[in-house]
């Protein structure tokens, strides 16, 4: 029996998903091609019109890679439309569905609003053409969406049907798919290189760094792990980075040892949080000997936040143990304290002046702190300054480290931050959080914070310390105080 000279609607809507997913190297080299490329197959299948918007590289706005239409002249309109929407400040229907994850539709009543304000130059065209329903699907679910599909009916078209809507939303599915992919692609080759630049720039320190990629194969190795491990460079890159040390965790409580995972598997959730993990371990020397480390991992996220690589620092312990943890972390937040931030700094000052992009410190300060907690049993007030933290800490972005570096200060290290309106949004974020209510012994308590602001740019000279830095951000404190939004920035000193 012969194949049906036309394939049928299902065989077609089939096909159109196989391309896309197949589309990956398209999506890699040019997401503009991807984008019409989906574009083009919801406006022949299902809808009348779409346009695709993937999240830029540093999150902050959402960019239309692609756009569609039935009709030629249509198709011209909706690709002449706003090139990118900053994040928070389209639609908020688009800003509901990336948040949540799930699918939404409008119907005639509700879409002309909602559609203007995401993009404002479709008003001209949708006096034109008129539109009967609206549906906006996410890439990917709440927690990693990395863009947004929006379809279009035309006005006097009848509503999406269950059958429509479920294919579009196999669309969306497919094309975040390849997007990811793409991501995974483009970000495992761009993080092997970041990963050997930093390690290369890093020669110059005196503490071991070795890193590794996500299957656990070292790809930078220092002058430092070379004179500590006693292999060479040459000797380590591309073997697995644990079997290669022998590496052992020692337990905090115990102090019993226990070998590590693979690449670490357990820790990767943890490096999503405040951006770094300490720990204590024990190595293997080339020369059989064991060596006791503390070593704080860093992790490198790609744009959708997964981490795909790891920065590990080593601080060479001898005879001193698992007690030089305690020099390099705050006593009751178990955050880093002041000397493990100095020496975080001093690696991102090198990593700066290797052309590593724009970075930031921000000295938060809560000069009230101290009153509210007079008189509070010790463990009351060491819990509630805990619970200050973790809220700090939430409020980060993934790779940002924070410090506690004073009774009533916390700094925190921001790199690859794109430009001073992110972190405008971060300190934002670190302000709510400090001013939410902490609640002890039948009371609530308000904090007033400030947050000074140091850039990290070309304005800065070369050779500025980690003192420098903190200390321009905390010149802009007064300033910050005496601005209603609790933000203030700093010039840098000529």
């Amino acid at each position: 029996m012969g194949l049906p000279a036309t394939p049928s609607a299902e065989t077609r809507r089939l096909r159109a998903i196989v391309a896309i997913a197949r589309a990956v190297n398209d999506a890699v080299i040019d997401e503009r091609r991807f984008g019409d490329l989906v574009a083009r197959t919801v406006a022949t299948h299902v809808g009348d019109g779409a346009t695709l918007w993937l999240y830029s590289l540093d999150n902050s706005s959402l960019v239309r890679v692609g756009a569609g239409h039935r009709d030629a002249i249509s198709a011209m309109l909706l690709r002449e439309g706003a090139a990118s929407v900053l994040r928070g400040r389209g639609d908020a229907v688009v800003d509901a569905v990336l948040d949540s994850g799930a699918a939404a539709v409008l119907n005639q009543d509700e879409m002309g609003r909602h559609i203007a304000e995401f993009d404002p130059q479709l008003a001209p065209w949708l006096a034109v053409c008129g539109v009967s329903s609206v549906a906006v699907l996410p890439l990917g679910d709440g927690a990693w969406p990395c863009g947004v599909l929006i379809a279009t009916r035309d006005a006097g078209r009848p509503a999406y049907t269950d059958d429509e809507f479920a294919f579009l939303q196999a669309i969306a599915e497919t094309a975040a798919s390849t997007v990811n992919t793409a991501s995974l692609l483009t970000g495992s080759a761009a993080a092997v290189e970041e990963l050997r630049r930093q390690a290369t720039a890093f020669d110059q320190l005196s503490d071991v760094v070795v890193a590794w990629d996500n299957e656990g194969k070292v790809i930078g190795w220092n002058a430092a792990a070379e004179r500590v491990y006693g292999y060479s460079a040459i000797e380590a890159l591309g073997c697995d980075v644990l079997t290669l040390l022998d590496t052992h965790v020692i337990d905090p409580e115990t102090g019993r040892r226990r070998p590590a995972e693979r690449a670490y598997a357990e820790l990767l959730d943890s490096l999503t949080g405040a951006g770094s993990v300490t720990l204590d371990l024990t190595q293997r020397r080339a020369d059989g000997e064991t060596v006791a480390v503390t070593r704080t991992l860093t992790g490198l996220a790609d744009r959708q936040g997964r981490i795909i690589g790891v920065i590990a620092i080593d601080h060479d312990l001898g005879d001193r143990g698992p007690r030089e943890r305690t020099a390099l972390h705050d006593a009751v937040t178990g955050l880093p304290n002041a000397r493990f931030l100095r020496d975080h700094l001093e690696r991102v000052l090198i990593s700066w002046a290797g052309g590593a992009g724009l970075a930031a410190a921000l000295v938060i300060q809560l000069g009230d702190l101290n009153t509210l907690l007079k008189g509070l049993p010790a463990d009351v007030a060491g819990q509630l300054v805990k619970v200050l933290a973790g809220r700090l800490a939430a409020s980060l972005r993934r790779g940002d480290v924070i410090a506690r570096t004073g009774a009533d200060e916390f700094v925190v290290v921001a790199e690859s931050v794109g430009d001073e309106a992110n972190v405008e949004r971060l300190a934002k974020r670190l302000v709510t959080a400090a001013r939410q209510p902490l609640a002890a012994g039948g009371q609530t308590m308000l904090l007033h914070p400030a947050v000074g602001i140091s850039m990290l740019d070309d304005r800065q000279p070369v050779q500025i310390t980690p003192e420098e830095l903190i200390g321009q951000a905390a010149d802009a404190l007064p300033a910050a105080r005496a601005d209603p939004a609790h933000i203030a920035f700093t010039a840098p000193t000529p």
